[in-house]
């Protein structure tokens, strides 16, 4: 297994969830999507005059901006012309504003900064001037993440702020601009007071997202794990809610559920960003989710072939032991049919003394010379038939519990064995793997089984003792004697690591009390470095 980095609160547990959630209702949301966008196309077919078409063509332009890149592209071009037609200057230079935007954001840089540059600022009103200066800012944030020389990202560094505070001088304190500034000064806690103000909680707008991304961002900065994940998650939730397909932070969430082992949340989140990206024709999403693409599925393979692996060692044991067990039953038929034998042979014996007895007494009648030898035999035959009888009883009564013993035994062998035959004839391997593994078709009821089940398990897992060592307090740490496999507590440890934590389970599997299996399983507990997870430690090593 792959070895974590880090490790997710439980608190953020429900956020994930919620990404989850999202991604399994994904369809659900891009339906919507595509509901309201051919609304817009409905309207854009009965649009009254140009000035209405133009309005639902950019409105068209906004949707697909974030869901289709050849659409957006396709829906802007119509909104250039009616500008153009129209020869309003406002409108051609706002939906140059909008061109630039797209530009940058599909990865076209130098075509976005020739339309930038050609913009005649001057002439534009307040609220051009505020898209203008904004369209600077992120331009010129796009070259400083691109440049190689320092010298010159520190250039554009510096006129991306002089654009950013142009734009804030002309929105009116917008709040994304605000934090931008005050975290870029280093003021991260007052750009985290500024986004957490009036922060919206239903995920259905694309502001949402963006704040909560920023956020992340700045905790990401802070080291703060917890709340960068929390914030990435609600990011990624508001954008599949709004139909967004190019995003950042799912891929980033992927990122750190790679980074801390959770491999299974990894591989669907990034290949959701790479569906996503493809379906949107976003080159540069595509290839970001893809630079992270094949580790991920590495460790997928790789986990998946150690799961495989350890499945056939287990059942390799489960049929050591099974045949183990079938060799002790053919053993014990074998010495019922010595024991049988040996009963026949006692019968015999019984009734050549009987007919001894009788010849005995006629010859009591006919040699009374020998009548006081006689008596004398005959007490002592007495004694010995009473001897004999006794025997008899005890051997018959050992007969008769091995007997009850060894059909008990074999029945529950044999229902074992039809239980096993019905989930293979079911082809239902997961429930197979998990009737071996359980250890209540087994019963315990010899004291040498504990004895192969240490063998058995320190064979597996020969580290064992020393790695639950590394779970308990250095004062607390369990030593054994020389002549000592597993104690008590360590076999708990062992049930544990096997998947067995049920109480009842261990109660029969060690032939002790409820409460005796509570003090232990309380003790270990007890002498753990951390209490609360320690069960769930033993099951990982």
């Amino acid at each position: 297994m792959i070895s974590c980095c880090s490790c997710i609160s439980d608190d953020n547990e429900k956020y994930l969830q919620e990404v989850d959630n999202a991604i399994s209702m994904n369809e659900r949301y891009i339906s919507q999507k595509e509901h309201l966008i051919n609304n817009l196309k409905a309207n854009y077919v009965n649009a009254i005059d140009d000035d209405e078409g133009y309005n639902i063509l950019m409105d068209l332009y906004q949707n697909y901006q974030y869901y289709s890149l050849d659409s957006a592209f396709t829906y802007l071009d119509k909104a250039i012309e009616l500008a153009d037609k129209s020869n309003n200057p406002e409108r051609i230079t706002d939906v140059r504003i909008s061109q630039a935007f797209l530009y940058n954001f599909s990865g076209m840089l130098a075509e976005s900064l020739d339309i930038f540059r050609k913009i005649p600022v001057d002439s534009l009103s307040k609220n051009l001037r505020r898209n203008y200066y904004y369209l600077g800012f992120n331009l010129y944030n796009t070259l400083v993440n691109n440049a190689i020389d320092e010298d010159v990202a520190s250039s554009y560094r510096d006129k991306m702020r002089s654009y950013r505070d142009s734009a804030l001088a002309y929105s009116g304190g917008d709040i994304v601009l605000t934090a931008e500034k005050l975290n870029d000064a280093g003021k991260r806690d007052e750009a985290i007071a500024v986004l957490s103000k009036d922060l919206p909680d239903n995920l259905t707008t694309n502001e949402a997202g963006l704040r909560y991304y920023i956020l992340s961002e700045i905790y990401a900065a802070k080291k703060d794990r917890d709340n960068q994940v929390k914030y990435l998650a609600m990011s990624s939730v508001a954008g599949i809610n709004n139909g967004v397909r190019q995003y950042v932070a799912l891929r980033k969430l992927a990122e750190i559920m790679y980074e801390t082992n959770d491999i299974d949340r990894a591989y669907r989140y990034i290949h959701q960003c790479l569906d996503d990206a493809k379906a949107c024709n976003s080159h540069s999403r595509i290839l970001e989710a893809a630079t992270i693409l094949p580790i991920i599925d590495a460790a997928v393979m790789h986990q998946k072939q150690e799961n495989k692996n350890n499945l056939i060692v287990t059942i390799f044991i489960i049929t050591l032991l099974t045949l183990t067990l079938l060799c002790i039953l053919v053993i014990l038929k074998r010495k019922n049919r010595i024991l049988n034998l040996s009963r026949l042979e006692q019968v015999t014996a019984n009734e050549q003394l009987k007919a001894l007895n009788s010849q005995l007494k006629n010859a009591n009648v006919k040699l009374s010379a020998l009548n006081s030898e006689l008596v004398e035999t005959q007490s002592m035959q007495s004694s010995l038939n009473n001897q004999l009888e006794e025997s008899n009883r005890v051997k018959t009564e050992y007969i008769t519990r091995f007997m009850n013993l060894c059909l008990e035994y074999i029945s529950k062998m044999e229902n074992y064995r039809k239980h096993l035959n019905k989930v293979a004839n079911k082809r239902n391997f997961d429930l197979l793997y998990e009737t071996i593994q359980s250890s209540r078709y087994i019963t315990k009821e010899v004291a040498d089984f504990y004895g192969n089940f240490d063998d058995a398990f320190l064979h597996i897992y020969p580290d064992f003792i020393k790695d639950i060592n590394t779970l308990l307090k250095p004062g607390d740490q369990i030593v054994l004697k020389d002549d000592e496999r597993l104690t008590t507590e360590l076999r708990i440890c062992a049930l544990m690591k096997l998947g067995i934590t049920d109480g009842t389970k261990i109660q029969k599997f060690l032939r002790c009390s409820a409460s005796t299996v509570y003090n232990y399983r309380t003790n270990l507990r007890n002498k753990a470095i951390d209490r609360d997870s320690f069960e769930i430690n033993i099951s990982k090593l």
